[in-house]
């Protein structure tokens, strides 16, 4: 009986223990769903792929399509050296050049575009004159 306590009390523990780092998980990887204007701490803005509630925290790959697409295209483009057409469609090209900015950057290099991804690579980044340059989020 004791033995079948335990097991039955630990059963509980692990999937309480899944259950809570399930939805911490699907929190974190909610589908890019539009672009947002990010800002700075200097008052700096850039266009980063957003969940539809606003969260820059967010994921997407192959399949994917929108404007929060064409923000990923744009500063691969213009900050990491892709040769992309940005028509918003995450295909093998865009998977390629992501790939290849992960690796540049110091991170996996999956082709899925994450918040580590976000926070790895360089996006172009609109002073407030309307100037632009190439730099990281933090």
């Amino acid at each position: 009986m004791k033995k079948h306590l335990a097991a039955t009390l630990a059963a509980v523990a692990v999937l309480s223990g899944l259950g809570v780092t399930t939805a911490s998980t699907a929190q974190a990887n909610s589908p890019c769903a539009k672009a947002a204007w990010y800002t700075l701490r200097s008052g700096d803005r850039a266009p980063l792929p957003a969940t539809s509630g606003g969260s820059f925290s967010c994921i997407m790959g192959r399949g994917a399509g929108g404007e929060h697409v064409k923000a990923l295209q744009w500063s691969l483009n213009r900050c990491e050296g892709a040769r992309l057409d940005v028509d918003g469609i995450f295909g093998p090209a865009t998977e390629s050049a992501l790939r290849t900015a992960q690796s540049r950057n110091g991170v996996a290099s999956d082709g899925v575009y994450g918040p580590n991804t976000r926070n790895a690579m360089r996006w172009e980044i609109k002073r407030s004159n309307n100037t632009t340059y190439c730099g990281r989020l933090s």
